[in-house]
């Protein structure tokens, strides 16, 4: 059984601690890491199709950390009204610094849990997240309360998350938790959120993105390759996905 405010507790305290993403600081390195996934953010927001871009879409971001990802979807539709959210308030304080880089501005942009936004029911078309979802924990509830915030018609997605089978999380919790001590590391087990998402109300699909671009060392990089070259294998084995959520 996870400490659920501890590991939320260590999630916030990160970003006001990071040497490299602390508050006021900008380093070139982390820059660099956030870019090298911006080809990955900018094909996952291509591939979904239910979205119609225009004045009166409204875009929240959850687990959005810095805020990159949303200065990068405001900047290619300047038009919607972009909000970003993360679980510190410590990491969002950091947001002017990628709207400079960016030259935009966030619309709306506060600190809250995933489960627990401040918007209204049914107010918005799209909800995503970047490589962040993993560190709900409390997924149930995060999920109801994107069931209740999408408007009919709205979707959300997961993007870049690790997922994997039951069978294997086990052993692939150790290998991510020993990767990244620093802050708690977990994975999404496919079937369990699926069945959150139907008892949601959503209609759940996964997009699977076992990229090997980008990839640290010389066998995670090979892991994907395998991967990419044998597409059946990614039913049985850890590996990235975009898990999408519709509400109809």
């Amino acid at each position: 059984m996870k400490d659920i405010k501890a590991a939320q507790k260590q999630e916030i305290n990160f970003w006001r601690d990071s040497e490299e993403e602390r508050p006021g600081v900008m380093s070139i390195r982390k820059i660099l890491e956030k870019m090298s996934n911006a080809n990955e953010l900018l094909e996952s927001l291509s591939s979904i199709k239910t979205i119609k871009w225009d004045k009166e879409t409204r875009v929240l971001e959850i687990g959005g950390g810095q805020g990159w990802a949303s200065c990068i979807v405001k900047s290619i539709h300047p038009s919607a009204y972009v909000t970003l959210t993360d679980i510190s308030p410590y990491a969002v304080e950091s947001v002017g610094q990628w709207e400079d880089i960016f030259g935009v501005k966030i619309d709306k942009v506060y600190d809250c849990l995933s489960n627990k936004t401040k918007e209204k029911d049914n107010s918005i078309d799209f909800i995503f997240t970047f490589a962040a979802a993993h560190h709900f924990i409390t997924h149930r509830k995060t999920i109801k309360e994107i069931s209740r915030i999408l408007k009919f018609g709205g979707s959300a997605a997961y993007f870049f998350e690790p997922v994997t089978p039951k069978f294997w999380y086990p052993m692939a919790y150790k290998r991510v938790n020993r990767k990244r001590p620093e802050v708690p590391e977990d994975l999404l087990i496919i079937n369990e959120l699926r069945k959150l998402a139907i008892e949601a109300g959503l209609k759940f699909s996964i997009i699977r993105t076992p990229t090997y671009n980008n990839r640290k060392g010389y066998l995670e990089t090979l892991y994907y390759l395998i991967l990419n070259t044998f597409p059946f294998l990614q039913r049985f084995f850890p590996h990235t996905a975009t898990i999408l959520f519709i509400k109809e």
